[in-house]
């Protein structure tokens, strides 16, 4: 007979959300191993890693809030994770399964950050995305924005980020919107 507490905790490190806590320790190690090699790296993965997680954790806590799945959930934290090492397609399928992967990458931003014509390229995949990956990455705007603006933040980008999601959910679109308003404005 099985050990019941075994059991349990077999079940609950199966879930992918068990699995993603384990997947960016394993992704910020490795990309803070590579940051280190890179003599022109200004500040290191790791020393991001609490801002990313205080987004994650709020976009994740709104889309649960308008009732996305656990897997929309896991798909916007990989989304944030892509912030911080670029993964492919094969990496997140063998990870966290197609049906994540396809979230995923239907969401993630066109080419280099920083890059000007892959933002506009962006923001154009982003405005044809379907609804629930729009709602992702407003969500991700929402966590950026509900942690608190910083005056040197780029507001316009996100913004002009937010307008390019139309068919997002209305009400968390809406907030996000009505907040960079306030601080574009203001």
């Amino acid at each position: 007979m099985k050990n019941p507490a075994k059991v349990q905790e077999q079940l609950i490190s199966s879930t992918p959300q068990a699995c993603l806590v384990a997947f960016h320790d394993a992704i910020y190690a490795q990309a803070e191993l590579e940051a280190k090699s890179n003599m022109f790296e200004m500040v290191g993965p790791l020393a991001m890693r609490d801002d990313h997680d205080a987004i994650i954790s709020t976009a994740q806590a709104n889309l649960r809030a308008v009732g996305y799945s656990e897997a929309e959930q896991v798909a916007v934290s990989l989304l944030m994770l892509l912030e911080v090492k670029q993964l492919s397609f094969d990496h997140l399928t063998n990870a966290f399964g197609k049906d994540i992967a396809n979230l995923v990458e239907t969401s993630r931003a066109i080419g280099e950050s920083g890059n000007v014509d892959d933002w506009y390229a962006s923001l154009e995949k982003f405005a044809r995305m379907p609804p629930n990956c729009q709602t992702l990455r407003i969500a991700l705007l929402l966590g950026v924005v509900e942690r608190g603006i910083e005056p040197c933040s780029p507001h316009e980008p996100w913004y002009e980020e937010a307008l390019a999601l139309p068919n997002a959910h209305p009400s968390l679109r809406q907030r996000v919107i009505a907040r960079l308003e306030e601080n574009l404005i203001g």
